[in-house]
């Protein structure tokens, strides 16, 4: 099945330089690992207590150096790229589209859908699933749980893996892949788990008799409803719902009409991409309150003088609440509270002013749930962008990052076109551009931070590489975008 597993150096081909003199032969291999460096190669220290093997008296063929990728059904797995993985991020929504989680995945180069891993051996679902698991825990996501779900997919191969002890109980959903054939060998760690404190999800689920044990231990049935026709679809709730207990979720929900759909057949939960679209809507029109945030948008922009921008405010005096809580929130920090616009004006100054004005264009108006679930989907990115561009553009430049990543999500909040979206507002050209026509200097920062919530997984290695940043350094990013989402209060009256 596999054809080779290490690369051997062979004798007198080392870069062109004469091989190491050869010691008997018959010697057992040996594996050098980064963590055990090489004997006096200069510029590579060796640690006091580093375990030293001197390979000086082994013949060269017997010195394992390295490890190649290792063919599966004929095509490659990524060694190295397994190592080197992207945390992604899909919302989980209610009934009505208010944010009660999110599943945290792997993204990268390889297409590591949970159709592709199964073709793997069971080493490399685990290998795979295991650093799913040391991301997570790397990035201490405890801080992110309170209200909040983590759902983190794993296949049968990880569940009896040690690290799921080190994962806070709390909060975790481990969704876990399940057919009929399995469900004997999957009841007992399942039940182990649960008995653990963990939440189960049992995922790429259809219905059959023999399920019924795992759906008593079970929280969640995950359905991937683009796999069956609405017949099938409402059979397979029929028969959860004739005594099981676990909450459905509908995962795939790419359209607003598909969420109806499932919201009509009782789904509880739902994942999918119809949330970043926008609606399709025969009028498209901005709203009143709305059109007057974005004139003060404008006046900030230009820095009108204090007296005018207070009667803006004056029209509408709900804005100048919201605005005022936003300002003071936990993200913040401010030691002082914020009293008034003019004082907002003087302590943040214009610049800071219009970055948190921009908030009120996602709650002013008709602000239902799932205006307040875009804001906070916007948080993440605008954040995100800003961090993620701070490592490469210095101030001014970079002060534009957090106004970019907010307005890519203006169109789904007006469900209208973005250069439409954008049309009342007086942008500066590069903010424009990187918007409406994807490039100049903001737009790598924005695609990347949209990767991360994208289902194209082929995309973040190649623009991480474009804003010269590591998988390390986006996963710490994203997750420090997560809390700091997280501590602002969205105003929703």
């Amino acid at each position: 099945m596999f054809k080779k597993y290490f690369n051997l150096f062979k004798s007198g081909k080392r870069s062109g330089k004469e091989s190491r003199p050869s010691g008997a032969e018959g010697k057992s291999a040996y594996l050098l690992t980064d963590v055990v460096p090489p004997v006096n190669t200069p510029g590579r220290p060796i640690a006091p207590e580093a375990p030293v093997i001197d390979t000086g008296n082994i013949p060269v063929e017997n010195v394992v150096t390295s490890i190649l990728d290792i063919p599966t059904d004929g095509e490659t797995t990524d060694m190295v790229g397994l190592r080197q993985r992207f945390i992604g991020r899909q919302p989980v929504f209610d009934r009505f589209q208010k944010i009660i989680g999110y599943e945290l995945m792997l993204r990268g180069n390889t297409d590591t859908d949970g159709y592709s891993r199964r073709k793997w051996d069971e080493s490399l679902q685990r290998l795979y699933d295991e650093t799913l698991l040391k991301c997570i825990l790397g990035l201490r996501i405890e801080r992110l749980l309170g209200d909040r779900q983590i759902f983190i997919p794993l296949t049968p191969a990880a569940l009896g893996s040690p690290l799921l002890s080190k994962l806070p109980r709390n909060g975790i959903v481990v969704v876990v892949p399940v057919m009929a054939e399995r469900v004997e060998s999957l009841f007992k760690p399942l039940q182990q788990l649960a008995a653990a404190g963990f939440q189960l999800a049992l995922d790429d689920f259809v219905y059959s008799p023999e399920m019924a044990p795992l759906l008593k231990i079970a929280h969640y049935v995950r359905i991937h409803v683009g796999r069956f026709d609405a017949i099938e679809l409402g059979k397979q709730v029929v028969a959860l719902m004739k005594g099981a207990e676990p909450r459905m979720l509908a995962i795939g929900v790419n359209a607003e009409e598909d969420f109806e759909v499932c919201r009509k057949l009782s789904f509880h939960y739902f994942q999918g991409l119809f949330f970043s679209r926008p609606k399709l809507v025969s009028v498209q029109r901005i709203g009143n309150d709305r059109l007057q945030v974005m004139e003060l948008l404008n006046k900030v922009k230009i820095q009108a003088e204090l007296p005018e921008l207070e009667e803006g405010f004056k029209r509408n005096p709900m804005l100048s609440y919201k605005l005022l809580r936003y300002i003071n929130s936990a993200a913040n920090g401010f030691e002082q509270e914020i009293r008034s616009i003019g004082h907002a004006l003087i302590v943040l100054g214009y610049e800071q002013l219009y970055r948190w004005l921009t908030l009120l264009l996602f709650t002013s108006g008709h602000a239902d749930q799932r205006s307040r679930s875009i804001l906070k989907n916007a948080l993440v990115r605008a954040r995100l962008t800003e961090l993620l561009g701070q490592r490469e553009l210095a101030p001014p430049a970079s002060d534009s990052l957090f106004i970019v990543g907010i307005f890519s999500l203006l169109d789904v909040l007006l469900d209208m076109p973005i250069n439409k979206a954008l049309a009342n507002l007086h942008l500066p050209q590069p903010i424009f551009d990187a918007l409406v026509k994807g490039h100049g200097v903001y737009a790598p920062f924005l695609k990347l931070a949209v990767a991360c919530e994208d289902e194209n997984p082929q995309k973040i290695e190649k623009l991480a590489e474009m804003c010269g940043v590591d998988a390390d350094v986006v996963n710490d990013a994203h997750l420090q975008a997560l809390l700091w989402a997280e501590q602002i209060e969205v105003v929703s009256s």
